[in-house]
């Protein structure tokens, strides 16, 4: 486990593949028709109540949580009852979400396997469970859009009504997740992520209340990427939590269940970890793959250089993002894409602690404050100083 000492977010933020396709017995047609018939129903229920979607979704994943735990009590569980519910509630909206179809086919896997014993129980509730939450990070980022097209439509009801949904989701999945790494990594006040969390979903109230949109696209970048940031600390904390079950001799099964579970994280940042580095993301998922790779040879610290390459990947290019906004007068987006910027690179902040002491981490973050700051008043030759500072430092990971 890494050095548990952190720094305070910047001051200016806190105004942030198919594992079991062979197991599935159902065909792609028959998928794709049920998946239709979902969304039609879907569809139908979304036209008559806006978004209450979201909240009947998070009663149903939680409902079929509630009855895939029984098995922690050795009592039977009720199969019929999760894959229905799942087909009902969530399906078709998991497809619209990630068009690719992975999330659906691992859930729907999950569910067949586990029911027909291909898969040990407690392992298909943990993809069930974690794909899950994948997809409602995904949803997440979806609304932000729906607030900010409402907001710009002149349809503040609406906006306000989808921004209700996020704060469900944030208090209903995303921060229980966030509690469970602040107690790991020992995060505690304004550094936890829950307070982060927290922070940015106030920051971007208040803009909404404002109806100002510019701020509130800016202010997102606390809330996702501090999610973002949750999501990546659970996968990396499953690996060290396997390699110390290793050397325990805890039991193979309990090491599968781990894997899982940081597998079923994974799916929610996979694809912007591969715009970090396309290598790095591909074989974290390699890893995490109960099919392709044994849980006793992982190693916790390849893990933690993976997401380390693929989330300094991210860091350098909004550095780059960043300079072409400004350059073309895009200051709004100059302004969202430093912050994001910032926040990735907030992201590895224990690994900045490690490499480069406290001394030099805070100055790394000084500059990175300075650029976004510099950013916002549109002052680019500022902004490029204090940029170069900021990646000459990062440098030092590599």
């Amino acid at each position: 486990m890494k050095k548990r000492t952190a720094l305070s977010l910047f001051a200016t933020a806190l105004l942030a593949g198919g594992v079991l396709a062979a197991c599935s017995n159902e065909t792609t047609e028959e998928k794709q028709e049920a998946s239709t018939e979902e969304s039609e129903k879907v569809d139908e229920k979304q036209n008559n109540t806006d978004f209450s979607q979201v909240e009947k979704q998070v009663t149903a994943y939680q409902e079929i949580k509630a009855e895939l735990e029984k098995m922690k009590e050795n009592k039977e569980v009720d199969w019929n009852f999760v894959s229905t519910h799942y087909k009902d509630y969530l399906q078709a909206e998991v497809n619209k979400i990630d068009e690719s179809g992975e999330m659906d086919q691992a859930i729907s896997a999950a569910i067949t396997a586990g029911q027909n014993g291909d898969l040990e129980q407690n392992i298909a509730r943990q993809i069930i469970d974690k794909v899950t939450q994948s997809y409602f990070y995904q949803k997440q980022k979806s609304l932000h859009k729906d607030v900010v097209a409402f907001l710009e439509a002149g349809d503040v009801d609406k906006a306000k009504a989808a921004f209700d949904e996020i704060k469900h989701l944030a208090n209903e999945v995303f921060i229980p997740t966030a509690v469970k790494r602040d107690e790991y990594y020992q995060l505690e006040g304004d550094k936890s992520l829950e307070q982060n969390i927290n922070a940015g979903l106030s920051a971007q109230e208040e803009a909404l209340n404002n109806e100002n949109v510019e701020d509130y696209k800016v202010y997102t970048q606390i809330t996702d990427k501090s999610i973002y940031r949750s999501y990546y600390l659970a996968a990396n904390s499953y690996a060290e939590k396997i390699e110390a079950g290793i050397k325990e001799g805890k039991d193979e099964t309990e090491l599968k269940i781990e894997q899982a579970e940081a597998w079923g994280f994974l799916q929610a940042i996979k694809g912007s970890l591969s715009g970090g580095d396309e290598e790095a993301a591909a074989k974290l998922d390699e890893i995490f793959s109960l099919d392709q790779t044994d849980a006793k040879t992982i190693k916790a610290s390849e893990v933690d250089q993976l997401f380390t390459k693929a989330i300094l990947g991210k860091a350098k290019g909004y550095h780059e993002k960043t300079a072409a906004a400004l350059e073309n007068e895009e200051f709004v987006e100059a302004r969202v894409e430093a912050l994001e910027g910032n926040m990735f690179t907030k992201m590895i902040e224990l690994e900045l602690l490690e490499v480069l002491g406290e001394e030099k981490t805070n100055e790394l973050f000084e500059h990175a404050e300075s650029w976004f700051n510099a950013v916002s008043e549109q002052n680019t030759d500022e902004a490029s100083k204090h940029s170069e500072a900021v990646l000459s430092l990062l440098q030092e990971l590599e």
